[in-house]
Protein backbone atom coordinates (compact mmCIF):
# COMPACT_ATOMS: atom_id res chain seq x y z
CA UNK A 1 0.00 0.00 0.00
CA UNK A 2 1.09 3.44 -1.11
CA UNK A 3 -0.83 6.35 -0.05
CA UNK A 4 1.44 9.44 -1.65
CA UNK A 5 0.57 13.00 -1.37
CA UNK A 6 -0.72 14.85 -4.14
CA UNK A 7 2.78 16.24 -5.25
CA UNK A 8 4.63 12.85 -4.94
CA UNK A 9 1.66 11.10 -6.70
CA UNK A 10 2.25 13.35 -9.87
CA UNK A 11 5.80 13.06 -9.66
CA UNK A 12 5.14 9.16 -9.76
CA UNK A 13 2.65 9.27 -12.63
CA UNK A 14 5.41 11.85 -14.40
CA UNK A 15 7.75 8.51 -14.08
CA UNK A 16 5.70 6.54 -15.65
CA UNK A 17 4.08 8.53 -17.96
CA UNK A 18 7.72 9.65 -19.30
CA UNK A 19 6.04 13.00 -20.24
CA UNK A 20 5.60 16.32 -17.38
CA UNK A 21 2.22 16.99 -16.03
CA UNK A 22 1.42 20.55 -16.25
CA UNK A 23 -2.04 20.63 -15.43
CA UNK A 24 -3.89 18.65 -12.40
CA UNK A 25 -6.93 18.54 -11.31
CA UNK A 26 -8.54 16.27 -8.37
CA UNK A 27 -11.32 14.37 -8.87
CA UNK A 28 -11.77 13.01 -5.41
CA UNK A 29 -10.72 14.34 -1.80
CA UNK A 30 -10.55 11.93 1.07
CA UNK A 31 -9.27 9.14 3.23
CA UNK A 32 -9.43 6.95 1.00
CA UNK A 33 -7.84 7.59 -2.24
CA UNK A 34 -6.15 10.31 -3.98
CA UNK A 35 -7.48 10.88 -7.59
CA UNK A 36 -6.42 13.86 -10.13
CA UNK A 37 -7.33 14.15 -13.90
CA UNK A 38 -4.21 15.56 -15.36
CA UNK A 39 -2.89 17.10 -18.63
CA UNK A 40 0.57 16.38 -19.88
CA UNK A 41 3.09 18.72 -21.77
CA UNK A 42 2.34 16.89 -24.69
CA UNK A 43 -1.41 17.35 -24.16
CA UNK A 44 -2.78 14.10 -23.44
CA UNK A 45 -5.29 13.40 -20.15
CA UNK A 46 -5.03 10.86 -17.64
CA UNK A 47 -6.49 9.97 -14.83
CA UNK A 48 -4.08 9.01 -11.77
CA UNK A 49 -5.01 7.48 -8.72
CA UNK A 50 -3.32 6.04 -5.26
CA UNK A 51 -4.78 3.82 -3.04
CA UNK A 52 -4.72 0.77 -0.90
CA UNK A 53 -4.50 -2.11 -3.84
CA UNK A 54 -4.07 -0.02 -7.57
CA UNK A 55 -2.57 -3.14 -8.85
CA UNK A 56 -5.79 -5.26 -7.85
CA UNK A 57 -8.18 -2.68 -9.21
CA UNK A 58 -6.37 -2.03 -12.25
CA UNK A 59 -6.43 -6.16 -12.90
CA UNK A 60 -9.92 -5.57 -12.07
CA UNK A 61 -10.59 -2.93 -14.99
CA UNK A 62 -8.59 -4.94 -17.30
CA UNK A 63 -11.06 -8.07 -16.50
CA UNK A 64 -14.38 -5.91 -17.01
CA UNK A 65 -13.17 -4.62 -20.25
CA UNK A 66 -12.26 -8.05 -21.33
CA UNK A 67 -15.87 -9.02 -20.95
CA UNK A 68 -17.20 -6.66 -23.20
CA UNK A 69 -17.97 -3.67 -20.12
CA UNK A 70 -17.41 0.45 -20.78
CA UNK A 71 -14.62 0.66 -18.25
CA UNK A 72 -11.50 3.61 -19.13
CA UNK A 73 -8.58 1.93 -20.42
CA UNK A 74 -5.89 0.93 -18.21
CA UNK A 75 -2.26 2.10 -19.05
CA UNK A 76 -0.48 1.52 -15.89
CA UNK A 77 -1.14 -0.91 -12.45
CA UNK A 78 1.18 -1.14 -10.37
CA UNK A 79 1.68 -1.18 -6.14
CA UNK A 80 2.56 2.27 -6.58
CA UNK A 81 -0.11 3.86 -8.45
CA UNK A 82 -3.15 3.26 -11.18
CA UNK A 83 -3.25 5.73 -14.40
CA UNK A 84 -6.19 5.70 -16.88
CA UNK A 85 -7.60 6.57 -19.37
CA UNK A 86 -9.92 9.87 -18.67
CA UNK A 87 -13.61 9.22 -19.18
CA UNK A 88 -15.27 12.85 -20.18
CA UNK A 89 -18.49 12.80 -18.53
CA UNK A 90 -20.73 14.88 -21.00
CA UNK A 91 -24.45 14.49 -19.57
CA UNK A 92 -26.16 13.63 -16.73
CA UNK A 93 -28.22 10.40 -16.42
CA UNK A 94 -30.85 10.28 -19.17
CA UNK A 95 -33.36 7.90 -19.63
CA UNK A 96 -30.51 6.68 -23.04
CA UNK A 97 -28.10 5.99 -20.12
CA UNK A 98 -30.49 4.09 -17.90
CA UNK A 99 -31.21 1.73 -20.67
CA UNK A 100 -27.73 1.27 -21.68
CA UNK A 101 -26.72 0.82 -18.04
CA UNK A 102 -29.58 -2.21 -17.99
CA UNK A 103 -28.20 -4.30 -21.09
CA UNK A 104 -24.86 -3.94 -19.55
CA UNK A 105 -25.38 -5.13 -16.46
CA UNK A 106 -27.00 -8.04 -18.40
CA UNK A 107 -24.13 -8.54 -20.07
CA UNK A 108 -21.73 -8.03 -16.78
CA UNK A 109 -24.13 -10.40 -14.63
CA UNK A 110 -24.10 -12.96 -17.09
CA UNK A 111 -20.83 -13.83 -16.48
CA UNK A 112 -20.68 -16.83 -14.07
CA UNK A 113 -18.40 -18.78 -11.67
CA UNK A 114 -18.76 -22.17 -9.65
CA UNK A 115 -18.17 -20.73 -6.21
CA UNK A 116 -18.96 -17.06 -4.90
CA UNK A 117 -16.15 -14.44 -3.82
CA UNK A 118 -13.10 -13.87 -5.37
CA UNK A 119 -9.23 -14.89 -5.50
CA UNK A 120 -8.02 -11.74 -3.28
CA UNK A 121 -9.05 -9.73 -0.78
CA UNK A 122 -8.88 -5.88 -0.95
CA UNK A 123 -10.05 -3.37 1.04
CA UNK A 124 -12.42 0.32 1.23
CA UNK A 125 -9.74 2.41 2.75
CA UNK A 126 -8.85 1.31 6.18
CA UNK A 127 -11.72 -1.38 5.64
CA UNK A 128 -10.74 -4.81 4.68
CA UNK A 129 -12.72 -6.67 2.73
CA UNK A 130 -12.73 -10.61 2.53
CA UNK A 131 -13.35 -12.76 -0.27
CA UNK A 132 -12.35 -16.44 0.41
CA UNK A 133 -14.37 -18.24 -1.86
CA UNK A 134 -17.18 -20.20 -0.60
CA UNK A 135 -20.09 -22.84 -1.91
CA UNK A 136 -22.87 -21.51 -0.30
CA UNK A 137 -24.17 -17.88 -1.04
CA UNK A 138 -26.01 -17.30 2.52
CA UNK A 139 -22.66 -18.55 4.69
CA UNK A 140 -20.31 -16.09 2.28
CA UNK A 141 -22.41 -13.15 3.38
CA UNK A 142 -22.89 -13.90 6.40
CA UNK A 143 -19.40 -14.39 7.40
CA UNK A 144 -17.45 -11.90 5.14
CA UNK A 145 -20.41 -9.17 4.66
CA UNK A 146 -21.87 -8.97 7.94
CA UNK A 147 -20.21 -10.78 10.66
CA UNK A 148 -16.69 -10.18 10.19
CA UNK A 149 -17.25 -6.11 10.91
CA UNK A 150 -19.90 -6.67 14.32
CA UNK A 151 -16.89 -5.80 16.65
CA UNK A 152 -16.53 -2.50 15.00
CA UNK A 153 -20.62 -1.75 15.60
CA UNK A 154 -22.32 -0.21 18.58
CA UNK A 155 -23.61 -3.16 21.18
CA UNK A 156 -27.03 -2.58 20.15
CA UNK A 157 -26.53 -2.29 16.31
CA UNK A 158 -24.40 -5.46 16.52
CA UNK A 159 -26.96 -7.52 18.40
CA UNK A 160 -29.61 -6.67 16.08
CA UNK A 161 -27.41 -7.60 13.06
CA UNK A 162 -26.77 -10.85 14.80
CA UNK A 163 -30.60 -11.50 15.33
CA UNK A 164 -30.81 -11.05 11.29
CA UNK A 165 -27.92 -13.21 10.92
CA UNK A 166 -29.41 -16.24 12.88
CA UNK A 167 -32.44 -15.82 10.41
CA UNK A 168 -30.39 -14.78 7.07
CA UNK A 169 -30.85 -18.25 5.29
CA UNK A 170 -34.69 -17.47 5.70
CA UNK A 171 -34.05 -14.79 3.31
CA UNK A 172 -31.27 -15.21 1.27
CA UNK A 173 -31.15 -18.50 -1.15
CA UNK A 174 -28.65 -20.73 -0.64
CA UNK A 175 -26.87 -21.42 -3.68
CA UNK A 176 -27.82 -18.04 -6.63
CA UNK A 177 -26.11 -17.95 -9.83
CA UNK A 178 -22.74 -16.91 -8.98
CA UNK A 179 -22.26 -13.84 -10.89
CA UNK A 180 -19.40 -11.30 -11.89
CA UNK A 181 -20.26 -8.17 -9.60
CA UNK A 182 -19.28 -4.77 -9.78
CA UNK A 183 -19.09 -4.56 -6.14
CA UNK A 184 -19.19 -0.98 -5.55
CA UNK A 185 -22.17 -0.51 -7.87
CA UNK A 186 -23.45 3.76 -7.11
CA UNK A 187 -24.10 6.23 -9.28
CA UNK A 188 -20.80 7.90 -8.54
CA UNK A 189 -18.81 5.14 -9.98
CA UNK A 190 -20.41 5.51 -13.10
CA UNK A 191 -19.64 8.17 -15.73
CA UNK A 192 -22.37 9.25 -18.41
CA UNK A 193 -19.84 9.72 -21.42
CA UNK A 194 -23.00 10.37 -24.58
CA UNK A 195 -25.33 8.72 -23.34
CA UNK A 196 -22.92 5.65 -23.05
CA UNK A 197 -22.18 4.56 -19.56
CA UNK A 198 -18.31 3.84 -18.01
CA UNK A 199 -17.89 1.79 -14.99
CA UNK A 200 -15.02 2.74 -12.78
CA UNK A 201 -14.07 2.17 -9.10
CA UNK A 202 -14.85 -1.73 -9.07
CA UNK A 203 -14.61 -3.97 -6.09
CA UNK A 204 -15.38 -7.02 -7.89
CA UNK A 205 -16.53 -10.83 -6.88
CA UNK A 206 -18.86 -13.54 -7.79
CA UNK A 207 -22.31 -13.44 -6.15
CA UNK A 208 -25.81 -13.07 -6.17
CA UNK A 209 -26.76 -10.20 -8.80
CA UNK A 210 -28.90 -8.38 -6.60
CA UNK A 211 -25.82 -6.99 -4.41
CA UNK A 212 -25.25 -4.54 -7.63
CA UNK A 213 -29.06 -3.38 -7.97
CA UNK A 214 -29.09 -2.92 -4.04
CA UNK A 215 -26.15 -0.53 -4.42
CA UNK A 216 -27.46 1.40 -6.94
CA UNK A 217 -30.80 1.82 -4.74
CA UNK A 218 -28.73 2.43 -2.12
CA UNK A 219 -27.50 6.29 -3.07
CA UNK A 220 -29.99 6.54 -6.19
CA UNK A 221 -32.97 5.54 -8.11
CA UNK A 222 -32.94 3.96 -11.02
CA UNK A 223 -35.55 5.46 -13.83
CA UNK A 224 -38.03 2.41 -14.71
CA UNK A 225 -36.36 1.86 -18.47
CA UNK A 226 -33.60 0.49 -16.64
CA UNK A 227 -35.68 -2.86 -15.32
CA UNK A 228 -37.19 -2.90 -18.71
CA UNK A 229 -33.44 -3.14 -20.10
CA UNK A 230 -32.01 -5.31 -17.34
CA UNK A 231 -34.13 -8.51 -17.19
CA UNK A 232 -32.32 -11.06 -14.40
CA UNK A 233 -34.29 -9.93 -12.01
CA UNK A 234 -36.21 -12.58 -9.77
CA UNK A 235 -39.38 -13.16 -7.52
CA UNK A 236 -39.32 -10.56 -4.67
CA UNK A 237 -35.97 -9.37 -5.43
CA UNK A 238 -37.46 -5.87 -3.63
CA UNK A 239 -37.63 -7.62 -0.18
CA UNK A 240 -33.63 -8.76 -0.55
CA UNK A 241 -32.41 -5.42 -1.30
CA UNK A 242 -32.15 -4.04 2.62
CA UNK A 243 -29.93 -7.25 3.80
CA UNK A 244 -27.89 -6.63 0.32
CA UNK A 245 -27.56 -2.54 1.44
CA UNK A 246 -26.51 -3.05 5.34
CA UNK A 247 -23.14 -3.96 3.78
CA UNK A 248 -22.30 -0.34 1.92
CA UNK A 249 -23.68 0.97 5.08
CA UNK A 250 -21.26 -0.61 7.31
CA UNK A 251 -18.06 0.31 5.30
CA UNK A 252 -19.24 3.52 4.86
CA UNK A 253 -20.14 4.04 8.83
CA UNK A 254 -16.73 2.53 9.53
CA UNK A 255 -14.99 4.75 7.08
CA UNK A 256 -17.16 8.38 7.72
CA UNK A 257 -19.78 7.90 10.99
CA UNK A 258 -22.76 8.09 12.42
CA UNK A 259 -24.84 9.51 9.57
CA UNK A 260 -24.24 5.84 8.45
CA UNK A 261 -25.31 4.24 11.51
CA UNK A 262 -28.53 5.90 11.77
CA UNK A 263 -29.16 4.36 7.94
CA UNK A 264 -27.95 0.95 8.93
CA UNK A 265 -30.55 1.06 11.74
CA UNK A 266 -33.28 2.20 9.32
CA UNK A 267 -33.05 -0.66 7.17
CA UNK A 268 -33.05 -2.40 10.35
CA UNK A 269 -36.33 -1.42 11.00
CA UNK A 270 -37.18 -1.87 7.50
CA UNK A 271 -36.35 -5.54 7.86
CA UNK A 272 -38.14 -5.71 11.46
CA UNK A 273 -34.70 -6.51 13.20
Amino acid sequence: MNIYSPSNLISVAEKYLHDEIELAQPLTQGDITETFSVTTKNKKNFVIKNGFSPKKEGRMLKILKEKGINVPKVYVANPQILILELIQETNSFSLEIWDNLGHMLTKLHRVQNDLYGWSYNYAFGKVKVYNTPSSNWVEFWKEHRLAYYLSQLPVDTTKRIENLINKLDQFLPSHPTACLLHGDLWTGNILAHYNKPYLIDPACYFGHNEVDIAMLNLFGNPYEIFYKSYNLLEKDWQNRLPIYQIFPLIIHYILFGNYYLRMINQVLNKLKF
